[in-house]
């Protein structure tokens, strides 16, 4: 067995034995290196060997051979290669199937193969031998590892199950590095000694050079060769091709291996190329040549000598005129003097009188102005390199259309293109008219600009500017109006609490923050809260068209309109607000403090009279009684001006009475009240207005100090 080396690897042939004429006295194996295929036999007794070869249905002729192997080069080219090796006591014969599967660079291809048997313990390994040997997974009775991973970008084992010997998988994204041998085997060596298939992947041939004398005199012949290489890989498959060649001439083709001509000064006019092919694959066309027939001058002088920029132009405006130039040359005999103009899309005659380019306008699709002289077998040029300098209208695109204004709607995608041609490359900006922002600023012919998805606030008057040195500005603008929805204006100034008193004449101004794009009708606002309201809302635009603010008058009749309100559009919920009874609005900040002073003077009071009176008990009592009593009585004090009255007036003879001042017979009274309903009323939870009111649960009942309010404007966001 001959081992493999590293980087020139065997490639791989699909075989096995056929069949066998007479007995088997010979062993033959097998082994591949660099295209070829080795046969190999063990020694016997016999001094020599017959060796016939067939390869596909063409036999060569019998060979005697001293040694135990025969060699058999280049076998991809033939589809299977058949060895009669014969002794005089037996004929062996073995033949073996060439399997090569051919694909391109970047194509998806399968691979397959039948294992000779799949391991019961251990597993079994492919293989790839190219430039180096490396296993590109290995697949068990269970599962496949692409080098220690369960899967791979380029590889997908697709036997099932893992341990049938029909081994088949696919490589993705062909490169010219996956061609050469696959094949597969509980070791490499078991992997080489037979099996497997080549991967031939194909790409078009490299670009043709072109060789060959260029300058040549009047009346001699030249030649051009065209050369290129085969890319396919492997390259033991590559060396076996044989390049086709194809001629160009002014794009016009010729078949030629080597194109022989003669040279003529026309023959300047030509450009030369040509281009390879490999089976269905040609080639990129080699760079243009052009023959130079030698007939001219020594040396060429332009006059008046022209005023060049660094960059040895002549900076002229399009549209400005240049010349006229005298061309002269020192020429025998006599030369020729033409001038030429080279432009953009050619080569043609200017506009001259006896070697005198006349005076020209300048148009920006001119390169060159070019002074040839011709004298028998020599010719010389020379040129007046122009920078045409000009500045284009600019055009702004609105998603690869010119537009003067675009509807769409939000989250749309919305990508501004300006273009502005001009030499030297100009400055583009783009803006916005309304916030006067540049959005971007770039030197170029195009400045691009993205919205992913576009918003409301996005909607403006777009305006691109092409700005040169020693040009007027150019400008265009478009109109960009984005749909929208209507929301709530989370950046608009809102009031979400309003203190009110109430009244048949009493109302409620609320201004709500909208964005929408149109603006919403009025007549489809519709607020909701404890009771059925009837709010005459008008709407105001801001000052750009998508921002607006509806303006609302809600009543506020008695107390049961105090509470918390809906503002919705269409049926959708906008935003939210709370309407509280005016003094409790005022009220509560200050009963938070001056109850806290008023609470520790009287209890400290208490304390005293109680201690000389040996009354604390009963004192305490009568200070939970007053408490409650005076935060419910302005609880309410909503409910009439009559009630709140009554009540400042006992809060006012309680405080005296604290104060040792006097206790009236009518203080007295309430105050046993207060003790009262501490026993009774209290403990059962119910309590009687000062209007003599159904009692209500307690539950129901909440202190101005314990109120938690609402935030509608948190509610909208959640």
């Amino acid at each position: 067995m001959v081992k493999l080396p590293l980087l020139k690897v065997l490639f791989i042939i699909k075989c096995g034995l056929l069949s066998f004429v007479q007995s088997q006295s010979l062993q033959i194996s097998t082994s591949f290196m660099s295209g070829n295929l080795i046969f190999t036999w063990r020694p016997s007794n016999y001094s020599f060997y017959n060796v016939l070869i067939t390869r596909n249905t063409t036999s060569g002729y019998w060979t005697r051979v001293t040694d135990t192997q025969y060699i058999v080069t280049d076998v991809l080219l033939y589809d299977k290669i058949t060895i009669n090796v014969r002794t005089p006591g037996s004929d062996n014969r073995m033949t073996y199937n060439v399997f090569k599967i051919k694909t391109k660079v970047g194509h998806t291809v399968n691979l397959s193969w039948t294992a000779s048997f799949f391991p019961v313990a251990g597993q079994y390994n492919a293989y790839h031998t190219y430039r180096e040997n490396r296993t590109i997974f290995s697949v068990s009775s269970s599962r496949v590892s692409y080098g220690g991973y369960n899967q791979s970008t380029r590889y997908t084992y697709l036997t099932r199950p893992f341990a049938s010997t029909n081994i088949m998988f696919e490589i993705r994204d062909i490169t010219l590095d996956d061609a050469g041998y696959y094949n597969g085997g509980f070791t490499a060596e078991a992997a080489w000694s037979g099996g497997g298939v080549v991967l031939i992947v194909s790409d078009k041939p490299s670009q043709p050079k072109l060789t060959g004398d260029l300058n040549v005199e009047v009346n001699r012949y030249t030649s051009l060769t065209c050369s290129s290489q085969s890319t396919s890989a492997p390259d033991y498959y590559s060396k076996l091709l044989t390049l086709s060649y194809a001629w160009f001439v002014n794009d016009t083709k010729i078949d030629r291996g080597t194109l022989i001509l003669k040279v003529t000064k026309d023959l300047k006019y030509n450009r030369y190329t040509c281009t390879a092919t490999e089976e269905d694959m040609e080639s990129e066309r080699s760079d243009p040549v052009q023959i130079n027939p030698m007939y001219g001058p020594d040396k060429i002088i332009i006059t008046p000598e022209p005023i060049l920029n660094i960059n040895d132009k002549l900076t002229v405006g399009e549209g400005e005129t240049i010349g006229p130039f005298v061309c002269t040359a020192d020429c025998n005999p006599l030369c020729n003097i033409t001038w030429r103009v080279k432009g953009t899309d050619g080569v043609s005659d200017a506009r001259s009188v006896m070697g005198t380019l006349l005076q020209q306008q300048v148009q920006r699709d001119m390169l060159s102005f070019r002074c040839k002289a011709d004298r028998g077998d020599k010719t010389l040029k020379q040129s007046i390199q122009l920078d045409v300098q000009y500045l284009d209208d600019i055009l702004l695109y609105m998603n690869g259309e010119i537009k003067r204004k675009i509807e769409l709607n939000e989250n749309a995608l919305l990508r501004i293109s300006c273009r502005v041609d001009g030499n030297p490359a100009p400055t583009i900006r783009l803006s916005r008219s309304h916030s006067e922002t540049e959005l971007r600023k770039i030197q170029g012919t195009w400045l691009n600009y993205t919205i992913d998805t576009a918003q409301c606030t996005d909607t403006d008057t777009y305006r691109c500017r092409g700005t040169s040195t020693g040009f007027n500005n150019t400008d265009t603008v478009i109109n960009i109006n984005v749909l929208c929805n209507t929301r709530f204006d989370k950046a608009g100034r809102f009031k979400s609490t309003y203190g009110s008193k109430s009244g048949m004449d009493t109302t409620i101004n609320v201004a709500v923050p909208i964005i929408a794009n149109p603006p919403p009708q009025s007549s489809d606002f519709k607020w909701d809260g404890p009771v059925q309201v009837s709010a005459r809302t008008i709407l105001s635009t801001g000052d750009v068209s998508y921002k607006h603010v509806t303006e609302s008058f809600i009543p506020v009749k008695d107390h049961t309109y105090f509470g918390n309100y809906t503002l919705s559009y269409k049926g959708q919920i906008v935003t939210r607000i709370t309407i509280n009874a005016e003094d409790n609005l005022l009220e509560n900040s200050s009963m938070e403090s001056a109850g806290e002073v008023a609470s520790r003077s009287c209890i400290i009071a208490i304390s005293l009279v109680s201690i000389l009176l040996g009354l604390t008990w009963f004192m305490v009592a009568m200070f939970i009684v007053y408490d409650r009593r005076y935060r419910n009585i302005h609880q309410k004090s909503k409910h009439g001006e009559e009630s709140t009255q009554l009540q400042t007036q006992n809060m006012t003879q309680h405080y005296d009475d604290l104060q040792g001042t006097y206790v009236d017979k009518l203080e007295t009274q309430i105050m046993t009240q207060h003790y009262d309903d501490v026993q009774g009323t209290v403990e059962e939870e119910n309590y009687t207005n000062l209007k003599g009111d159904n009692t209500a649960a307690e539950g129901d009942y909440t202190e101005l100090g314990q109120r938690d309010p609402e935030t509608p404007y948190e509610e909208l966001k959640e």
